[in-house]
């Protein structure tokens, strides 16, 4: 007996940055529960945790970590946007 199903490849690497981005944001908000700071805060705490993610066009980690900090307090979020998709805008919006 032979079953046929198609077979999908694994997340693309925007969408495996996408969820290893919100697995971060998830530790740092229980990181936040019982500490005072910033995104960067807490990944200059995270010494046990090595986060690398390759950047397609380059880019500076505390840029991102600054973006974070600017998400999380709500500047310049739309409405139901990810931090991805906001992200992508802001860096959009830098390149003009």
């Amino acid at each position: 007996m032979t079953i046929d199903k198609p077979l999908y490849a694994s997340e693309s690497g925007s969408e495996e940055a996408e969820l290893e981005i919100q697995s971060l944001l998830e530790e740092y908000k229980e990181w936040k529960k019982k500490n005072e700071g910033s995104f960067n805060d807490f990944m200059k705490n995270a010494s046990d945790k090595v986060r690398i993610i390759k950047l397609k066009h380059g880019g500076a980690v505390e840029d991102y970590g600054d973006l974070i900090d600017a998400y999380e307090k709500g500047i310049d979020v739309i409405e139901g946007e990810t931090l991805t998709e906001y992200i992508n805008r802001i860096r959009a919006g830098e390149k003009k």
